[in-house]
């Protein structure tokens, strides 16, 4: 789940820096489209959730794809591997929704830019999860979705949809992308990052678990961020779920461990649901489907998603 990472040195504030591409800020994207609705939903705070949903006929109840972007604070609009996703699926509508603090159009910069104070304090999974949840009850009332739903979601975006897998009853297919799904984080962080910045953050983490009043920034994130996360096992909430699933994930990725993939696997084998898992181990593969060489692959490994998603 974690993406690539710039390191900085580690301080009191910032012990790290996320870069991020897979499903975030890659390549911007025409969002003006004719056959594209942007909408926005409140939350309970009266703050809004914004959202996107595109496809053909999409003026009419569509079965939809929500894709679930990964890392970081940038429009899940401007996404290129969104965007990708989105042109092979036609009959989908495809729904992005973005992260607390998050506006469609507001932060066109380098994807290690700052993100805004209400990003900061607010976004964790479990919020993208209940926005996820608010946003289809509201393009449910509004006519747009026909109640079936297939979730795509790549490194944190799969930690989303891996929840939202038994949170969202409509759901019929799950496909969850390069996300360290059968150890935790705190578990496989030390896998990922060197010895001494994980001895660093092993001290916060302890922090962060006693001290739930603790307040601050970590590896890019908010305390509330890691909280939320740090000690959940997503194969335990994926076991929760009844839909067909897809792992998809590299032997090489760098920021998620393949081991973590593993773990699933064999944690529904455990289970008795071998029937339930499809998993595909991407050998020569990095966190982004690129080869050792550094030649792109996620077109061709998105296209076999979408031949997956159409045979469930």
């Amino acid at each position: 789940m974690i993406l690539s990472y710039l390191f900085q040195k580690p301080n009191k504030n910032i012990v790290g820096l996320f870069a991020v591409c897979l499903l975030s800020a890659c390549q911007s994207i025409n969002y003006a489209q004719p056959k594209q609705i942007d909408g926005a939903t409140l939350r309970s705070d009266g703050s809004e959730i914004h959202w996107s949903l595109s496809g053909h006929n999409i003026r009419k109840k569509n079965k939809v794809l929500l894709i679930a972007q990964g890392s970081g604070c940038a429009p899940a609009r401007t996404s290129q591997n969104i965007s990708m996703m989105a042109q092979i699926v036609p009959e989908f509508s495809v729904l992005t929704i973005e992260k607390y603090g998050v506006t469609p159009t507001g932060r066109d910069k380098a994807p290690t830019a700052p993100c805004s104070e209400e990003f900061v304090n607010n976004h964790t999974i479990s919020q993208s999860v209940h926005d996820a949840k608010s946003v289809f009850k509201d393009i449910g009332k509004r006519g747009f979705w026909n109640g079936e739903t297939v979730l795509f979601g790549g490194s944190e975006g799969g930690a989303v949809v891996s929840i939202l897998s038994h949170a969202l009853p409509e759901t019929s297919a799950t496909v969850v992308l390069s996300t360290g799904t059968g150890l935790t984080m705190a578990e496989f962080f030390p896998m990922v990052v060197p010895p001494d910045f994980a001895e660093e953050m092993k001290e916060i983490f302890e922090e962060i678990r006693l001290n739930p009043a603790a307040k601050g920034m970590a590896a890019g994130n908010s305390y509330e961020w890691w909280r939320d996360i740090l000690d959940r096992r997503l194969s335990d909430e994926l076991l929760k779920s009844k839909t067909p699933i897809l792992l998809v994930h590299g032997v090489n990725d760098k920021s998620a461990p393949v081991e973590a993939a593993r773990a699933t696997q064999q944690a529904f084998i455990s289970a008795g649901k071998r029937q339930q898992l499809t998993y595909w181990e991407m050998k020569d593969r990095d966190h982004q489907m690129n080869d050792l060489q550094g030649n792109p692959h996620m077109q061709a490994v998105l296209a076999d998603v979408v031949t997956w998603i159409n045979h469930q």
